[in-house]
């Protein structure tokens, strides 16, 4: 068989980080036949699916992330002293850029409390969406940074409630509609965004308003909010967050009402900021005393996870945003960090944007909004942030932070199916040995693709961040150095009984163990003294 990048794509999930201990998923314990078993096919099935998962595991496990995020800084837009465009340039710090009003066109835009990327597969191009409480604009660029111009015109707005927002607090993209959601004039608005995110001709570079709800209510109000802050869109379904009422409330995607879910108990203490979903329907809602609320899609079980483990000081949750190219990626983001998360595992950090390698000046610049959309090589996420009123918006590639450690790729192995015992099969010794064989197979050309060890380290900041691999030391070598021999396998003579199989099994389970030993990450405190540090 041949484990290729589709096959593991498909069937393993890569939740290797530094923080994580490895562990193979079946002990000895679990895998050797007990004293009072009977030796039968059912039985080595069993036993050997145990060995073989352990197998798998040490394949998974050679594929490793490192906690820094190999994020790589595109561009970054604002309007330097030379210039009166707001347009993109190269790594430059805040102190580099003027203030954004100092081109007429783009008041109000050096303290955007929100910003929002759309994506155009058809076009290869991006519009990014930010707000100033009262209005927003959208700029049109391609994905390697090459322009930035204002793009789309609002079509007539709803008749009967006017075009003017009073606080914007939330946008949401699904199926070419563009939720809006305004927390002062408690509506959500509903636009035909098909012109940002589609190569039509017609509605090119255009919203389209269709219809809005909304107008200032109770929890009982079913078309009705109190300072709602938050939306997100799963399978055709609208969740608003109405966070004065601590309740979510469900729509179809024409905004017609479907359910209304209390939060009471749960927000009794504390206020929801905002509320994303995953591609399960899981909900998350995280709110104002640094907590993550889970959520079934129908709020019939919860669970909750508190981030303060992560929290710096004078720290500010504000939003949740979840990646549009990796299902298992989401992101939590501060007024002074971008912490990147697992859905599979929310109180784990992958780890979080290291901001000073491009020029940001944290804490005394402020990261106000921060959204993501899909890219062909991983995620295109965009930053908006300011400092002594002077907004600038990062641009930034974020891909699959995984690292192999094999000598190749891909290589040929045995499956499960090519090990299993045919019940028709009468369990004699060499029966047995056969897949014994097969198993020291998989194992001996996995161990000998092993070329390196992980190693990470920490920077003068004492984040972790990833340092790469280096070769295997002849002693690490020595410690899964294996050749095949007559003691794994069961004599001609012997007879198969309890003891006599969990000889061979307890070989071949050490053998699993010493490569784990291997592959645990390793880290390196570059913080000594003979080691001058050099600040930039």
């Amino acid at each position: 068989m041949d484990i290729s990048q589709e096959f593991l794509t498909k069937n393993i999930l890569f939740n290797r980080y530094i923080d994580e201990t490895l562990q193979l998923p079946y002990s000895y314990n679990e895998i050797k036949i007990q004293p009072n078993d009977t030796v039968s096919c059912e039985l080595l099935n069993l036993k050997f699916k145990h060995l073989y998962d352990n197998f798998i595991y040490l394949y998974r496990s050679s594929l490793i992330a490192s906690n820094i995020i190999p994020v790589s800084s595109t561009a970054i837009a604002g309007i330097t002293a030379n210039s009166t465009e707001f347009t993109w340039y190269k790594n430059l710090s805040t102190s580099q850029f003027i203030s954004i009003s100092s081109n007429p066109s783009y008041t109000g835009l050096d303290n955007a409390n929100l910003c929002y990327l759309v994506n155009n597969r058809e076009t290869y191009q991006y519009t990014a969406l930010i707000s100033n409480n009262n209005y927003f604009k959208g700029f049109l660029f391609d994905s390697d940074a090459n322009y930035f111009t204002e793009s789309f015109t609002i079509s007539e707005i709803d008749p009967e409630k006017g075009s003017l927002y009073s606080c914007i607090t939330a946008f949401a993209l699904y199926n070419n509609y563009l939720y809006v959601v305004d927390c002062d004039l408690c509506k959500v608005v509903k636009y035909d965004a098909s012109g940002l995110t589609t190569n039509t001709v017609i509605n090119s570079n255009k919203l389209t308003f269709l219809n809005s709800v909304g107008n200032k209510g109770n929890a009982q109000s079913k078309l009705e909010f109190n300072n709602p802050t938050g939306i997100t869109v799963y399978n055709n379904f609208v969740y608003v967050l109405d966070s004065g009422n601590k309740c979510v409330k469900k729509f179809d995607s024409d905004l017609n009402w479907l359910a209304t879910y209390r939060l009471s108990i749960d927000l009794k203490d504390t206020f929801p900021l905002d509320i994303g979903s995953d591609y399960n329907g899981k909900i998350y809602i995280i709110t104002r005393d640094n907590t993550l609320l889970i959520y079934d899609n129908d709020f019939n079980s919860k669970s909750v996870y508190n981030l303060n483990k992560i929290k710096e000081n004078n720290e500010i949750f504000s939003k949740i945003v979840f990646s549009k190219q990796d299902n298992n990626i989401f992101y939590i983001v501060t007024n002074k960090n971008i912490y990147k998360k697992l859905t599979t595992s929310p109180d784990s950090t992958v780890g979080k944007y290291l901001l000073y390698l491009y020029n940001y000046n944290i804490p005394s610049e402020i990261i106000s909004s921060f959204s993501s959309a899909y890219a062909d090589n991983g995620d295109k996420n965009i930053i908006f942030s300011y400092a002594n009123n002077t907004g600038k918006l990062g641009l930034f590639l974020d891909n699959l932070n995984l690292y192999d450690v094999l000598a190749v790729r891909d290589f040929d192995i045995y499956t499960f199916e090519d090990m299993q015992f045919n019940n028709d099969e009468y369990l004699q010794n060499w029966v047995i040995n056969k897949n014994i064989s097969k198993l020291l197979v998989n194992l001996m050309r996995f161990r000998d693709q092993i070329i390196g060890k992980f190693i990470a380290s920490q920077d003068y900041k004492t984040n972790v961040v990833f340092k790469g691999t280096r070769y295997l030391l002849p002693q690490e070598l020595e410690s899964i150095f294996f050749e095949q021999d007559i003691t794994f396998y069961i004599g001609a003579n012997e007879l198969v009984t309890n003891n006599i199989v969990n000889r061979a099994l307890y070989k071949l389970f050490n053998i699993q163990n010493s490569i784990l030993n291997i592959l645990q990450s390793q880290v390196e405190n570059i913080l000594r003294e003979d080691i001058p540090i050099i600040l930039n």
